[in-house]
């Protein structure tokens, strides 16, 4: 049979369990004996208190709430002497105060908490009592804390105040109190025993807790008190620091402050107040200042102008806390770009010279991006008007050709002795100024033009440069974009081996002993001039190669057609009747005239234009090769030519009534030479004639894309209603090869009016229908 205990009066419980722990505990709080309370407490004693608690309260609900009752008024007792004690103190030891009986009361309560701890088990659940640690802090804030809240908080913002001007002493302090607010917030309360240290945790997640009582004690602190301190300071100091320092001055100092802000914030500040705080010390600080800060003789643009970098790293990194500001870095930033940009296009030195004006844009977008990676943290909206600065000052197309002009001689002479890497590099500069150009129409037409010349003429260092750019081209502007270069390279990988093939006749590539060099092309790739197409009267000997070569390729390529642009061609002559068996390079106009002059002796320019079947124009710029060429006259001596006459030897100039001969007293220290004339310089006129002929093709292009764009956009829209205004944002929005103007999407929306592709709205005529 189990053995019951026998029930003690309520009386005899509470003294046993007085005697055996809280006695000894209060002495200890009133003496500080810790010696004493060692000694006496030990473990049985204890757990004698808690079992003598126990086993009361396992007689009954009334017995439990006798206990309870008994705990907290046990509590409330001490609680108050404690504020008798706290009471007799004047505000500038109140905090001190605090602190020490607040540890006393938690360290009775720690204990108290232990004692009683089963009626939390089987006891206060069950009757939906707050529990015993939820219970004593009620206690606690009521009694103790409310008595003083107003002076502590009074107390707290002086210390905080302290600390903000660099007084370190009383931090722990304000630790604290911060704690012990913090604590009076908790729903479920549980006091612990941390490194000999009495502690309140939250014992349970607030996931049900109103939030309009949530960190009510705190709140009220912040609201009240806390909020108008913190903005009242950072106004002050943020005036004071404007008046006394520097940019650079006012930006460390309060970036440092920040910094011993965040320190505080994150040792006795709740994490819920850092936003709103931080909110006002932007404001005060940055938002109220941010403009006389920019404006400064030594604000941003003075950092921009000396290249400061660590200044401007500083300033980015305060500006950005209060991200408004940020427009006024950046509002400075594009001006400078521009104006940097600017200088470079006026250096007529560099802007005429493409090998010279292009590394100075580059070395400049290299400066402008690393200074937006490093010093403003590669952030999108420095990003956006660096972009949007380099396209405002490369609008104008002469930025596009000299980009490709610069292209063009990294791909005829720039990128020799360079490797892979290095030329990588190069091509990805020219991709990043690329994507700044408004032109980029300008940019692929000259690129074409200049691709199929060098191409043509095999004056390209690298078929692997050229398909590298052109990929690098394809993945920043599409397939469209480069597929005339595209087929440009696939011609010449085709024409090797139609090359190969020829080589198998029977001849082995060489009709009537002369060694063929053929290169086939497309024609709606390739940019030919109309002059490199003009006919040329052949003599038997080539018109029987040419033959040769027709009838093997047609009966190759059935239904194809073969144009030869004679005007493109190069030859390579032997001269046996000279002093010197020398080997000249030269055009087929240059190889004419020499046969005509071997049979005739002499003859006018204009007889041999004649005889050749070209313009004298021809004749006569072929015939100053012969003569002037450096490589083998680099004195331009009349005499010294391969022909001599009775040209202007002063003025180098031919007229057609000019007589000319071979001249068999030609020597030259060189066995091969070049012929081929140097490239004239056009006049003003020519110059000028050839720029309206080229901007009126680029109108044709841009209007071709426009229409398309239109229609494209009109097609997917039946059905719907369409304005002018719409329709004008939105086709200017989609055409990025160029920047359409208003008045030119205009006049192409006029123009698919008249082909009857769109139609005006009967009913709103600023509305536009798509004509299916």
């Amino acid at each position: 049979m189990k053995n019951v205990p026998k029930k003690k009066d309520f009386k005899d419980v509470k003294k046993e369990i007085e005697e055996e722990m809280i006695k000894k505990i209060l002495d200890y709080l009133t003496t500080g004996d810790i010696e004493a309370l060692s000694q006496n407490n030990k473990p049985n004693s204890y757990m004698n208190a808690y079992t003598a608690a126990q086993v009361y309260a396992d007689f009954g609900d009334s017995e439990s709430q006798r206990l309870f009752n008994y705990h907290n008024e046990k509590i409330r007792a001490f609680i108050l002497e404690c504020k008798d004690k706290v009471s007799v103190v004047s505000n500038s030891y109140i905090i001190d105060a605090f602190i020490q009986n607040t540890k006393n009361i938690s360290f009775l309560i720690y204990w108290m908490n232990r004692v009683f701890c089963y009626l939390d088990r089987f006891y206060t659940k069950a009757k939906k009592h707050a529990s015993l640690a939820k219970s004593a802090m009620s206690i606690y804030t009521e009694d103790f804390f409310n008595i003083f809240r107003n002076n502590i908080f009074i107390e707290v913002n002086k210390l905080i105040y302290e600390d903000r001007r660099g007084n370190r002493e009383s931090r722990q302090r304000v630790k604290i109190v911060m704690k012990t607010i913090k604590d009076l917030d908790y729903e479920f309360p549980k006091i612990v025993k941390e490194n000999n240290n009495i502690v309140w945790i939250q014992d349970k997640p607030n996931e049900n807790k109103n939030t309009e009582t949530k960190n009510q004690i705190q709140n009220d602190w912040y609201d009240n008190y806390f909020e108008k301190e913190t903005r009242n300071f950072a106004t002050e100091k943020g005036n004071t620091d404007i008046q006394a320092m520097s940019a650079p001055e006012y930006i460390l100092s309060q970036l440092k402050y920040l910094d011993e802000e965040y320190e505080r914030q994150k040792e006795f500040i709740n994490p819920i107040f850092h936003d709103r705080i931080n909110k006002i010390n932007y404001q005060c600080l940055i938002g109220n200042h941010m403009k006389t800060i920019a404006d400064m003789d030594t604000g941003i643009n003075k950092m921009l102008e000396t290249k400061n970098d660590a200044q401007l790293t500083q300033l980015y990194k305060l500006f950005k806390l209060f991200p408004d500001s940020l427009k006024e870095i950046t509002e400075k930033f594009q001006p400078y770009i521009k104006s940097r940009g600017n200088a470079i296009y006026e250096n007529k030195e560099l802007s005429k010279d493409p090998k010279k004006f292009i590394p100075e844009l580059i070395s400049l977008k290299k400066e402008m991006d690393k200074l937006v990676l490093e010093c403003f943290e590669n952030n999108t909206e420095f990003q956006d008007v660096k972009n949007k600065a380099f396209s405002l000052f490369m609008k104008k197309d002469v930025y596009a050709k000299q980009l490709s002009n610069y292209t063009d001689h990294c791909m005829r002479s720039g990128f020799k002795g360079k490797s892979q890497d290095e030329i990588e590099r190069t091509l990805n500069d020219i991709i990043d100024l690329f994507k700044c150009l408004n032109s980029k129409l300008v940019f692929q037409n000259e690129t074409n033009k200049k691709m199929s010349e060098r191409l043509i003429k095999k004056q390209s260092l690298s078929s692997l440069s050229e398909r590298l750019f052109i990929t690098k081209l394809k993945q920043e502007a599409g397939v469209t974009y480069v597929s005339k270069m595209q087929e440009m390279m696939n011609d010449l990988e085709k024409n090797k081996t139609e090359t190969e093939n020829y080589k198998l006749s029977p001849h082995k590539g060489a009709p009537n002993g002369i060694k063929l060099d053929i290169t086939v092309i497309s024609q709606s790739a390739w940019e030919i001039s109309k002059k490199a197409m003009e006919l040329i009267e052949l003599p038997p000997f080539l018109k029987f190669c040419i033959e040769d070569f027709e009838n093997y390729y047609i009966k190759k390529h059935q239904g194809q057609k073969l144009l030869w642009c004679l005007g493109l061609s190069k030859v390579e002559i032997e001269y046996k009747y000279l002093k010197n068996k020398n080997i000249s390079v030269s055009t087929l106009p240059q190889l004419l005239s020499l046969l005509h002059l071997e049979k005739a002796g002499k003859l006018t320019l204009g007889k041999i234009a004649e005889l050749c079947g070209c313009q004298p124009s021809t004749i006569i710029n072929d015939i100053q090769g012969l003569v002037f060429n450096p490589t083998f006259n680099p004195h331009g001596q009349a005499d010294k030519g391969i022909i001599i006459g009775t040209f202007n030897a002063q003025t180098k100039e031919f007229k057609e009534t000019d007589e000319i001969s071979i001249n068999m007293n030609f020597v030259s220290s060189r066995v091969k030479i070049q012929t081929i004339p140097l490239a004239q310089k056009k006049s003003a006129s020519e110059v000028k004639q050839a720029e309206i002929e080229e901007a009126q093709i680029i109108k044709r292009y841009q209007d071709n894309i426009l229409q398309a764009t239109l229609t494209r956009i009109m097609k997917s829209r039946i059905g719907q209603e369409t304005t002018h205004v719409w329709l004008v944002n939105e086709a200017a929005k989609q055409i990025d090869l160029f920047k359409a103007q208003p008045q030119q999407i205009k006049e192409n929306i006029e123009k698919l009016i008249e082909k009857n592709v769109i139609k005006r709205n009967e009913k709103n005529r600023t509305c536009y229908d798509y004509i299916a």
